[in-house]
């Protein structure tokens, strides 16, 4: 694969990348049709506080559009339909020579789409754009993409953005904190893993190569710091593996609406084939778990099932059905969809069809039109 330095203008973006381009913008294209028919919902802010220049160069060296240009797009080509409605968007990157590549490729402003770009602190402009909340974003839903520099997240930056109604795409980069905070040293470098991950450096060792730990870690933050008066908060989060299938980072999703939460699930899913990652797995494809296998001592027949929490299929979400609704007659379908929303993986909207004919062919379930009758089969 090509390399890329951190201060080329242009990029080489790799595979596990140009999935997340297409993730964001998949979504974003899905979330702004959603918020633009809300009466409610004066307009939209899009925040990337870490753009880069928006183009990169895949494997093959061929130009792409990264994030920037993707979302972009798409807002100023809603804007042209919902013209009763304003978008703002806000692009920044700490190296300037990235920021002026990216303004020569944006789409025009209108009199309802202002694009702002920025060279600073990502956190600096996100502690600026905070403090105007109530006098310039009123009524206004709002999407901030995170990526922070050297994997370190200022929770006090974010504050706002937690605190009012939007959602937040958070990149974990899990991987480097794995790899590198068990080998931190200096004061400065200390500090910024502690001030991530809001405990000790010792605890954070304690954790060694556990993905999951750091996730939870992150996730506890979160749903802390978002306390409100009305309403949950929902945190989905989904791995992205390189080519030697080692988890580079998380992509987090944080939202107080249960539309955006459900919507983003289901975007992952379709991005990665009706898979939660782009895990490789034994077979190649992802879905290697239909081996069939008899239990000798019951003569039951049934699948191989290898779980793997950092990667899950169709035959996942049923296996999860199964073990809770197992032998239960005519189960009402909204009974089965409000279990299954509340799993932070698994998608309902969309995949209603393909959960109900993944439960018939892997558990023999009988499917009605409003119900749906579980076999006594074992998991």
């Amino acid at each position: 694969m090509a390399s890329s330095k951190k201060n080329d203008v242009i990029s080489v973006a790799p595979p596990h990348s140009i999935k997340k381009f297409e993730l964001i913008a998949e979504y974003v294209k899905a979330w702004i049709n959603i918020l633009m028919l809300n009466k409610k919902c004066r307009g939209i802010v899009y925040i990337d506080c870490m753009s880069n220049s928006g183009v990169y160069k895949d494997d093959n060296g061929e130009e792409i559009k990264g994030t920037p240009l993707l979302v972009s797009e798409i807002i100023a080509e809603a804007m042209t339909r919902y013209t009763d409605k304003q978008a703002y968007i806000y692009f920044n990157d700490l190296d300037s020579r990235k920021i002026d590549l990216l303004k020569t490729r944006l789409p025009k402003q209108t009199s309802n789409l202002t694009i702002y770009t920025e060279s600073m602190d990502a956190n600096v402009l996100l502690r600026k754009i905070g403090s105007q909340f109530s006098s310039m974003f009123s009524d206004m839903h709002f999407l901030l993409v995170y990526d922070p520099y050297d994997a370190h997240i200022e929770w006090d930056a974010m504050m706002p953005f937690l605190k009012n109604w939007g959602e937040i795409i958070i990149n974990h980069m899990v991987s480097d904190t794995i790899r590198a905070a068990k080998m931190a040293k200096k004061p400065e470098v200390i500090e910024k893993y502690e001030e991530t991950y809001q405990t000790t450096i010792d605890e954070l060792i304690s954790f060694g190569s556990d993905r999951n730990a750091f996730e939870k870690k992150i996730e506890q933050i979160i749903l802390e710091l978002s306390e409100r008066k009305e309403g949950r908060y929902y945190v989905a989060a989904f791995p992205f593996f390189n080519s030697n299938n080692s988890v580079v980072y998380n992509l987090i999703h944080c939202t107080g609406h249960q539309t955006g939460f459900d919507l983003f699930k289901s975007t992952a899913w379709k991005i990665f084939d009706d898979q939660s990652s782009g895990k490789k797995t034994s077979d190649g494809n992802g879905d290697g778990y239909e081996q069939l296998v008899m239990n000798f001592e019951t003569g039951e027949v049934g699948y191989d099932h290898k779980e793997d929490d950092a990667h899950y299929t169709l035959l996942d979400i049923v296996t999860y059905l199964q073990r809770h609704f197992r032998g239960r007659q005519d189960v009402p379908k909204e009974e089965i969809s409000e279990y299954l929303f509340e799993h932070p993986v698994f998608p309902v909207r969309d995949y209603s069809r393909k959960t109900y004919n993944a439960l018939k062919k892997y558990y023999g379930a009988v499917v009605h039109r409003n119900t749906v009758t579980f076999s006594d089969r074992s998991c």
